[in-house]
């Protein structure tokens, strides 16, 4: 199994993004069930993880029973809401109560309903590809469906993945059971396009905002990796990993799958697996800053045939070019690790920023990965 499958989280706790776990914590601990939630951001930060993870919690058997047991021991038959006023209640546990009530809300992992929806096979959670089933005709059948109940679990549970992929007239068709759901029945929308998604439907959900992981969150997922596989990576390895992965956690752990098979897992052949031993940030903005044209341009032809991640290369020079930014303004005192401060004026390192800002934006669709990186060597040197 692939090791970003394998070790997909499966509970809150696991969810590398702080800000996420808080804020689904509050919710799911609370008496309030949103039936139409909305998770965004971009792709491989945990949305679809955290989808199954709200199935589990809402359908557990052990905590079903566990929340039936703590209503019949309160008096005045009222759950507790996480993040309110304290009650005379949580009053005695005013400092641990939060961490508590978290612990309290986390799916046992062991029930049937929770093996099942972790395992793909529960028939009560469904995920649905909205760019595969994008037309009215899909969306009409999943309102016939939704009317029945739930056969085993508590609620049936709808995750529509890249729901921007559907069409107006699905969108039409959806919003009405949005509007109108059966109360066995919760959606879960997860997208990385939101602005695509029409006011209507996102008026209708609680939103959930997705960031791009920072590299503490990503070397965080990648050691979790490291120490369940029981492998020895240094450390300066996972840290080139994060960095390369764009804020994506399935992309880091991917990266570390294919280095560990590769026998790559050092920091020398780390830079080689990911052609950055070619030549350095600081080295090629020396190149540009001398106008080197053709030895920039060589660079760049020897990086892709090292098969070099030139996202990973201009993230780097970028990186470089916002410490000078910064070290020149008095921002910070550490000087960078380089003699370029000297060399270019703030008005350079801004165009600079700018310039590489484009060529990481396009090398997204760039029909050859090192184009757009050829093009901005010679607008800078040439003045083109």
């Amino acid at each position: 199994m692939a090791l970003y499958l394998k070790y997909r989280p499966q509970k809150l706790s696991e969810l590398d993004s702080k800000q996420l776990r808080v804020k689904l914590s509050n919710i799911l601990s609370s008496s309030y069930r949103p039936h139409a939630i909305l998770f965004a951001g971009p792709r491989g930060t945990g949305k679809t993880s955290a989808a199954r993870i709200v199935a589990k919690i809402l359908n557990c058997e052990q905590r079903t029973k566990n929340l039936e047991k703590k209503t019949e021991k309160r008096k005045d038959n009222k759950y507790v809401i996480l993040g309110s006023k304290a009650t005379p209640e949580s009053k005695q546990n005013k400092d641990s109560g939060k961490a508590r009530m978290t612990t309290d809300i986390e799916p046992c992992n062991k029930c049937e309903t929770c093996v099942s929806i972790t395992q793909g096979r529960n028939l009560d959670v469904f995920e649905i590809d909205a760019a595969s089933n994008r037309g009215i005709d899909e969306i009409r059948q999943l309102r016939e469906n939704i009317k029945l109940s739930p056969i085993s679990a508590q609620f049936k549970i709808y995750i529509i993945d890249e729901v921007h992929m559907l069409t107006n007239e699905a969108f039409n068709a959806l919003l009405k059971t949005l509007e109108e759901p059966p109360v066995h029945a919760v959606f879960i929308l997860a997208t990385t396009e939101p602005d695509k998604l029409p006011q209507t439907i996102l008026s209708r959900c609680v939103k959930f905002n997705f960031h791009k992981a920072t590299e503490e969150e990503v070397l965080h997922s990648l050691k979790r990796v490291v120490s369940g596989e029981k492998i020895k990576v240094e450390d300066e390895v996972l840290t080139k990993i994060a960095q390369m992965s764009d804020g994506s956690f399935r992309d880091a752990t991917k990266h570390l799958e294919q280095a560990i098979t590769q026998h790559s897992a050092t920091t020398e052949k780390i830079l080689n697996f990911l052609g950055a031993d070619t030549i350095s940030a600081d080295n090629f903005l020396h190149l540009l800053i001398s106008k080197n044209t053709k030895q920039a341009l060589t660079s760049v032809l020897e990086m892709g045939a090292a098969g070099a991640d030139f996202r990973f290369f201009t993230s780097e020079i970028l990186n470089l070019l916002h410490a000078l930014l910064l070290y020149q303004h008095g921002v910070t005192d550490g000087k960078p690790n380089s003699d370029l401060a000297a060399k270019l004026s703030t008005g350079e390192v801004i165009n600079l920023i700018n310039l590489f800002s484009k060529v990481f934006t396009d090398l997204k669709f760039a029909s050859s990965p090192q184009l757009p990186l050829e093009v901005a060597v010679v607008e800078w040197c040439e003045g083109k």
